[in-house]
Order: structure tokens, then C-alpha cells, then sequence
């Protein structure tokens, strides 16, 4: 009897003890809004702090949308690094972001991740400006933020995790004002470039290889239509960081190949047009010049959709971009 109590008594002991590899701590910050200072972004609780490091050259928070099934993928390790923090108190933002933090609360225990990865899915928001023409914008991009096979380390030992839902990031795209006034469209003759700039050239609409057909004079008043393509008619929308200073927006855009410089923030190509759907197409009608000689080309551009990497945003069913004055 002595024997099977001592037994008994043993197995107790053991069941009690905790090596600090199986203890397991659930904590969850899915639902909680994300902020950001510098590289880092960071969630906080009641008493509670997660936060990931990962250098800007990275681009894990790209303004892009990922493809399906195919998230970007960060290992954790060197400069790419997960805490967690527990506090005796309600943590704020400059617990995480200033060195040294402040004095109160005082972090009670401290996780560090020693390996993992970061998956990250981003996805376009979009808003309808006008809900006449029925051209969209992007209004925010989410970047959903899930850590695989997550290993950190702990005063206790370690805790891992298979799959663990950070929750969602949330970034807003360069603003794209989209505003142009069709008196201000020229045609390069020489490269057959056509254009329309606001603003000294920062924001432009352009046409590449723009096909000089469409101006034909025959038949007055009758609508002519073409396909955008990356070939002919290539119709580009472009954001400069500064204004043409220096040079006339004709020196820039007439050039036989556009400029490196000023830099270019943003470049979106329009899709290649289907007649069939009527979509990406530019329509042009031709009328004798009501004041004075020569002849007036109202050039209107009808279902075009623009495209940067993944992400894409409809300009219109109907856009007036120009009324370009020709002698002939």
C-alpha cells in the first residue's frame, strides 16, 4: 500500500510541474486597430503590446494589391522582429516608439519571436467620387497581417504558434486629383504624342503613338473611335513628385523619349481596350472651330480602367479630357 501511494503521490508531482515548454498563454490582438511609428507597427490592449519591426526597404506595406494565394513573405530574424509585452498598466504609443520609453507602465514580461514568418495580404478599398461618371478611387489599401509557425521566446520558455492572426494594417494611396481642363490639350507632332497637363506638368494625362486618324475631317460631327493598346493609342496617367520648373510641359512631353527628372511618383497605364464590352476606347468628333479658323477635335475617353502592378481604378464611362484646335 505504502508502495502504490508513493507511486500515486509521484505521478501528482509530475502532472504539477511546469517546464515552461507546455504551459500555454493565449493572447490575441486580431480586433484591435493598428498604428505605426517609423518601421514599426503596433497593437496595444488593456495591458498588452504587439509589435513588428521590418525595414522600410522591405515594402511588406506596399501600396499594391497581392495576388491570390500569393501574400508577401517576411522570415522573421536579424533586422524583421515580433514582440510581445505584458505591463502592469495601459500601455500607450510611446511605450513602443520612444528610446528610452516612459517610466510608467513597467513591462512585466517581455516575448521576443526567434523564428517565423510574416505573411501579409493586401487589399484595395475603394470610394465613387462621382457617381455620374461612376469612376472609382482608391480609398485605402489593408494589408491583413498573419504570423506561420511563430516560435517565441518567453521567461517561461517557448510558446509557438502554427498560425497566428495579427489582424489588419491599414494605409491610404498618394491622392490622385484626376482634374483636367480640356482646353489644355496639345499634340506633339513630331513623336504624335498627345497630352494634357495640370498644374505645370506635375499631374498628366498622355497618349503614346496617339492615332492621328482619329482627327480626320471628312465626315464633321461623326464620332470616331479607337482602342487604347500598349501600342497604339497607349494612354498613360502620370503624377511628378515636382512641377516642370526648368522646361515647358511641350519640352517634356515632345521629347523623342520622355524624362528621367523630374522623379515620377506614380505611373498608371490604362488597360487595353475591348470594342466589344466598349470599354478602353477614345472618341474624338471633329466640328468646324466655332471661334475662328480651323477646326475643334473633342477627344472623350469611355470605359478605361488604369492599372499599377495589381491594383486598378475605373477613370470613367465618359470623360471630356480635351478640345484640341487643328488648322487642318
Amino acid at each position: 500500500m505504502k508502495k502504490i501511494l508513493g507511486l500515486f503521490v509521484l505521478v501528482l508531482l509530475l502532472n504539477g510541474c511546469d517546464d515552461g515548454n507546455v504551459k500555454i498563454q493565449n493572447i490575441t490582438f486580431q480586433d484591435v486597430q493598428a498604428n505605426s511609428c517609423g518601421e514599426t507597427i503596433y497593437k496595444l490592449t488593456a495591458n498588452e503590446a504587439m509589435f513588428i519591426k521590418i525595414p522600410a526597404s522591405a515594402n511588406a506595406f506596399e501600396n499594391d494589391v497581392t495576388l491570390e494565394n500569393s501574400p508577401r513573405s517576411i522570415p522573421i530574424g536579424g533586422a524583421v522582429s515580433v514582440t510581445y509585452r505584458a505591463y502592469n498598466g495601459k500601455p500607450s504609443g510611446a511605450n513602443i516608439c520612444n528610446s528610452p520609453g516612459p517610466i510608467s507602465p513597467t513591462a512585466t514580461e517581455e516575448w521576443i519571436a526567434t523564428s517565423g514568418t510574416i505573411e501579409i495580404t493586401t487589399i484595395a478599398l475603394y470610394n465613387t467620387p462621382n457617381a455620374t461618371t461612376g469612376a472609382t478611387k482608391i480609398s485605402k489599401y489593408v494589408h491583413s497581417i498573419v504570423f506561420k509557425n511563430l516560435v517565441f521566446s518567453k521567461p517561461t520558455g517557448e510558446q509557438i504558434y502554427e498560425s497566428f492572426n495579427f489582424g489588419d494594417y491599414e494605409t491610404v494611396p498618394t491622392s490622385l486629383a484626376l482634374n483636367f481642363d480640356p482646353a489644355d490639350i496639345h499634340l506633339c507632332s513630331a513623336t504624335n504624342l498627345l497630352y494634357n497637363a495640370r498644374n505645370n506638368g506635375i499631374e498628366a494625362l498622355f497618349i503614346q503613338n496617339f492615332d492621328t486618324t482619329l482627327l480626320d475631317i471628312t465626315n464633321l460631327g461623326v464620332p470616331k473611335t479607337g482602342l487604347i493598346s500598349s501600342t497604339t493609342n497607349k494612354l498613360t496617367y502620370r503624377l511628378l513628385k515636382t512641377a516642370l520648373v526648368d522646361i515647358t510641359n511641350d519640352a517634356y512631353f515632345c521629347s523623342a523619349t520622355l524624362p528621367s527628372s523630374p522623379e515620377i511618383l506614380e505611373d498608371w497605364l490604362a488597360k487595353d481596350g475591348v470594342l466589344a464590352d466598349v470599354t478602353g476606347t477614345i472618341e474624338v468628333t471633329s466640328i468646324v472651330n466655332p471661334s475662328g479658323n480651323g477646326y475643334q477635335h473633342t477627344i472623350r475617353l469611355k470605359g478605361v480602367t488604369f492599372k499599377k502592378g495589381n491594383s486598378t481604378f475605373y477613370f470613367g464611362n465618359d470623360i471630356l479630357i480635351g478640345e484640341l484646335v487643328t488648322s487642318n
